[in-house]
């Protein structure tokens, strides 16, 4: 029975809630009544009830703000619910109290006046109600009930048309009743169509993130297979690798964002060198087409910051690789401009000498998976995702990104962000004396590889060996722990996704006890957000390096 009861509350508690949030909406409602009808009594001198009826009708709405703010700011309001009724009970037996006074004053405006307002606060508490038939019943049943009770209690009964009154009080009633089913309906198809779309993208995201995952190993293993080809072959796969990394990140933001699972982070980082760098990286592909690459105005740009560089180089990239990719002559500029009207924030400019962008153009230019046409998806290929993504990541940052065609010809995007002060990081050299790293040595480092896919074990063993490294390697957890008991290693790759027990949890057994319980231990892995990095951290992992592999990055981890 206890059970049967904790349910019904708790989905009680689910129901009430729309209905909460829509009761909070109308206090200043109320409130103005209250004051209209106190100024009414004011200056018409003969209802002094009203102060009475005020004084008691404020201290009950002070109750039920009270109980309202309970339980919206609980996050388990299934026990105070019950507070909420009780207080909209009383709310509405005030508050109709007072078509009783208003119908005593024996004129037909008066009657007419307490009619009104029993009327009134019925279809108030309807659509305060939200479709939860216990808020509705609650709100007006107290309403109804003085429809029928306030003229046999002021009127004496003694009128003759009392009974057809009854009539009309009880059809009213009937018609509110039929109007609270048809929107009860209505309200719970539309939350249903409501949740079954979230289920879908949460569904879409959790796909794009599984498949984004079992794709990084095929691709680790095309990129760094490639280096061990001839010049030419490894040129064509390795650009191959890197064009399918750059759309299954792509998809992978894009459903992080559309999840609100996407976040930036705000740490201390060098602007300028941020923005020269990366205008440096595309150098070389515009000088390939003919084009130049000039950056003006970097001195004006602050030095330390505080912000996220790597969501800042992922907007520039796209911005400038865009205009490289779509300028067949002349140039591309980035240029850096200060806000006047911000105290702390810059402007900067990618403009190029490309065809331009029509209004048309503009308006769908970050709408997901928009491209300018056939032909561009033709000719110059991707998802169409790069821009929605740089605007949904520069708003996350406190930024705007705009775009417009240039006067003198082209396109021009302006990247608009904060630029909060930053303070210098230490120095190199305390950073390497903190340094957790496995140290190189002149004999050959032992380092265990743990992943459940070959593919990936053979992918990291050829990385490790080309370091120098020997290597081996566990096919799951258990494996690895069970090797772990027996030998010390120098380095652990462990994956973090595996089957049974995943690497986590194989982190946390290593750091309890054992010859391995100091070893580094790097995270090699395809889920990369900040959540998923915090929790590698926790659990005792000394590093992370995405999927696909880089060598660099993973040298870098291991020997940093």
């Amino acid at each position: 029975m206890g059970t049967v009861l904790r349910t019904f509350w708790t989905n009680l508690a689910e129901d009430y809630r729309p209905a909460a949030l829509s009761r909070r909406k109308q206090v200043p409602l109320r409130l103005f009544v209250i004051v209209t009808l106190c100024v009414a009594a004011l200056i018409l001198k003969n209802m002094p009830f009203l102060f009475v009826w005020s004084v008691a009708y404020l201290v009950v709405q002070i109750c039920e703000l009270y109980a309202l703010k309970r339980f919206i700011s609980a996050a388990d309001p299934t026990d105070r619910v019950w507070f909420n009724l009780v207080s909209d009970v009383a709310l509405a037996t005030v508050f109709g109290w007072l078509a009783l006074p208003l119908w005593e004053m024996g004129t037909p405006a008066g009657a007419a006046g307490a009619i009104l307002l029993l009327s009134a606060s019925i279809f108030t508490a309807l659509m305060g109600a939200e479709g939860c038939m216990v808020a509705f019943i609650s709100g007006a049943g107290p309403h109804v009930a003085y429809l029928f009770i306030t003229p046999l209690l002021a009127g004496g009964g003694g009128d003759p048309v009392l009974p057809y009154f009854l009539i009309g009080g009880g059809l009213f009633s009937l018609t509110i009743a039929m109007t609270f089913l048809w929107s009860h309906r209505a309200m719970k198809a539309e939350r249903e169509a409501r949740r079954a779309a979230e289920a879908q993208v949460a569904a879409r995201s959790a796909l794009i993130a599984m498949v984004s995952h079992e794709l990084r190993t095929p691709i680790n293993a095309i990129v760094n297979g490639a280096g061990r080809l001839d010049a030419g072959s490894a040129g064509l796969i390795a650009d191959a690798g890197r064009m399918m990394r750059t759309l299954l990140n792509d998809l992978l933001d894009l459903s992080k964002i559309e999840a609100g699972r996407m976040g930036v982070e705000m740490v201390d980082h060098d602007l300028r060198a941020q923005v020269s760098d990366t205008v440096d990286f595309w150098r070389g592909a515009a000088e390939a087409k003919g084009l130049t690459l000039t950056l003006t105005g970097a001195e004006r740009l602050p030095r330390w910051v505080r912000g996220d560089p790597m969501r800042l180089r992922q907007v520039l990239n796209n911005l400038i690789s865009n205009a490289v990719k779509f300028t067949t002559e002349g140039g591309v500029t980035v240029d850096i401009q200060p806000v006047a009207s911000e105290a702390s924030a810059v402007e900067i400019e990618v403009r190029d000498t490309g065809p331009g962008l029509t209004e048309a153009q503009i308006n769908r230019l970050f709408d997901p998976y928009e491209q300018l046409g056939g032909e561009t998806a033709r000719n110059f290929g991707g998802t169409g995702l790069g821009l929605a993504i740089s605007r949904d990541l520069t708003r996350l940052m406190g930024g705007e990104l705009a775009a417009s065609s240039a006067p003198e010809g082209g396109a021009r995007f302006v990247l608009r962000l904060p630029t909060p002060a930053g303070a210098e990081p230490m120095s190199h050299e305390s950073e390497a004396d903190e340094s957790v790293g496995l140290v190189p040595r002149a004999d050959a480092p032992r380092i265990l590889v743990v992943d459940d896919h070959d593919i990936n074990r053979r992918t990291l063993r050829g990385i490790l060996e080309a370091f120098g490294a020997v290597v081996d390697v566990a096919e799951d957890a258990l494996s690895a722990l069970a090797v772990c008991e027996d030998q010390q290693f120098d380095a652990i790759v462990m994956d973090v996704r595996m089957p049974g027990m995943d690497g986590l949890e194989a982190t946390r057994r290593l750091r309890a006890a054992g010859l391995n319980r100091q070893t580094p231990v790097v995270a090699v892995t395809g889920a990369v957000s900040d959540d998923e990095v915090a929790a590698c951290r926790d659990a005792g992992m000394t590093a992370c390096v995405a999927k696909p592999v880089s060598a660099r990055e993973l040298y870098a981890a291991l020997f940093a």
